[in-house]
């Protein structure tokens, strides 16, 4: 029976016997197959039949690649592969099979719909991705390598259901070519393709091949378009050849977010060399998932007694937790070291110059041996950037935090400046020189030295604010300090 043969877009191959079902109209089409909407008249469901295209029915190759991908499917159980309901391979009649309907869109429909979507839409991509990882990893366990994976091939539900589909390339890792045996063609899609895809090493194909493949999904999800973007497609697979694609972070539009812990992954998982990139796929599943949940184990460092882990001052870059020991904080106010508090484990610092970009406001020292977990800028930077509204606050608290301090370091120098004027003062009043116009004065030098060091305020400092008060100068030619008295 044939149904609609003079429909393009309908279902006009046989049915296959015994199966019972109605078409419902095309669901999508490839090279080598299109897919419909039917219902299985028997279980009284909908169905995906996924049908041989009628013009390689005679094509061996093309038939066993198709029935192997239907076996392939159905032997991966796992809720991120469609299952595969029945099989149907009769070169005479129909090759098909039938499996889950997926509703939904691909992922790269959901890509372009939310490119403008920032970090949000960035999160988003990354939960997909760890269910795609999730999928592939699970077919490595079982031999079989995808060796096709893009977005196009990946289905998001409405639900959030995930699904790896499209298997017709996977290939079976233990009917993988030898060297001698390899027929060196190039198969794949070549915007995504790994080297040894697209220079025809079939026999180099591994595990590792899926890993690269994934690293092109998360380049895309980050730049925006594939590793490789050429005019033909034969221009796109000389560069898949080449390995010729600039880094993520050089070619991101503006405004995209580009993390670069992330930026650092997509890169090792597209290394040029095997060895170089993450040697199993659950490698990089890990980073991804410590990086959407902040949970990427820190490098540490050791500080013994009296080693200065930040100094006031200087520029900040990095922040530190304390795993283990006690650190003194300690701030230079008006030229003398304050001890403002002591540190124990679990406490952070050095934060606020980071996250602000400005000096840091205090010193602090190891006052044992004491290990720390060192956070990097870049670390922070991407924690911040889960939450942009999260990230504003902080950067608020932390900018106010700042303020408030410089404002109380302002304050207390000003206190110190003003009693070093009280002291000279006292001094004018009490041992001064009468003048004759009613002035006093004093020795000026002298004065100036003593006050500086009881006070620990550089001279100039005091000079100035000394000179801002009324009816006072300095005499440099008798080296005096004069102070006349206020006309009322």
């Amino acid at each position: 029976m044939f149904w609609k043969k003079d429909d393009p877009n309908g279902l006009n191959q046989p049915i296959p016997p015994g199966w019972d079902i109605t078409e419902l109209g095309l669901l999508g089409q490839g090279g080598m197959s299109r897919v419909f909407r039917v219902r299985d008249e028997a279980l009284g469901r909908e169905v995906a039949l996924k049908v041989l295209k009628p013009d390689l029915l005679k094509d061996d190759d093309a038939v066993v690649t198709f029935i192997d991908e239907a076996a392939i499917t159905a032997q991966l159980d796992h809720p991120n592969v469609p299952p595969v309901y029945a099989l149907s391979a009769d070169k005479k009649r129909s090759t098909c099979f039938t499996m889950k309907v997926l509703e939904g869109f691909t992922f790269q429909q959901m890509l372009e719909k939310r490119k403008n979507d920032g970090v949000e839409g960035l999160f988003a991509a990354l939960e997909v991705m760890i269910r795609v990882c999730d999928a592939v990893s699970f077919a490595h366990t079982k031999g079989i390598i995808h060796c096709d994976l893009k977005p196009g091939n990946v289905m998001v539900g409405d639900h959030g259901q995930i699904y790896v589909v499209d298997w017709g390339l996977a290939r079976r890792k233990e009917k993988l070519p030898k060297e001698g045996e390899d027929d060196h063609r190039a198969v794949g899609t070549p915007a995504y393709m790994a080297p040894e895809q697209a220079r025809g090493n079939n026999h180099l194909i591994d595990e590792r091949t899926d890993v690269f493949l994934l690293g092109g999904m998360l380049y895309r999800v980050l730049v925006g378009k594939p590793p490789y973007v050429a005019a033909t497609a034969e221009d796109t697979l000389e560069l898949a050849r080449k390995v010729a694609m600039p880094a993520p972070e050089v070619v991101a539009a503006p405004g995209r977010p580009m993390p670069p812990r992330l930026a650092t992954i997509c890169r090792k998982a597209l290394a040029p060399e095997k060895e170089h990139r993450y040697q199993t796929v659950s490698e990089l599943r890990k980073e991804l998932e410590e990086f959407i949940h902040g949970t990427a184990r820190l490098p540490e460092q050791v500080f013994q007694p009296g080693d200065v882990v930040v100094k006031e001052g200087e520029p900040g870059d990095c922040a530190y937790i304390i795993l283990d020991g006690h650190c003194q904080v300690t701030r230079m106010v008006a030229g003398k070291k304050q001890n403002l508090r002591l540190l124990g484990p679990g406490e952070m610092f050095g934060e606020a110059a980071v996250l602000t970009n400005n000096p840091r406001l205090a010193t602090v020292t190891a006052l044992m041996e004491t290990r720390v977990a060192v956070v990097q800028r870049s670390f922070l930077q991407d924690e911040m950037e889960r939450t942009s509204l999260i990230s504003l606050a902080i950067r608020a608290v932390a900018s106010s935090f700042l303020d408030l301090n410089g404002q109380t370091a302002a304050l207390l120098q000003d206190q110190v400046v003003s009693k070093a004027w009280e002291s000279i003062l006292r001094e004018v009043a009490l041992m001064g020189r009468a003048e004759a116009d009613g002035a006093r004065s004093i020795a000026w030098g002298p004065t100036l030295s003593r006050v500086a060091q009881e006070t620990g305020l550089d001279p100039e400092v005091i000079s100035k604010r000394v000179l801002r008060q009324q009816g006072v100068r300095i005499d440099d030619l008798q080296d005096r300090l004069v102070v006349s008295p206020l006309r009322r």
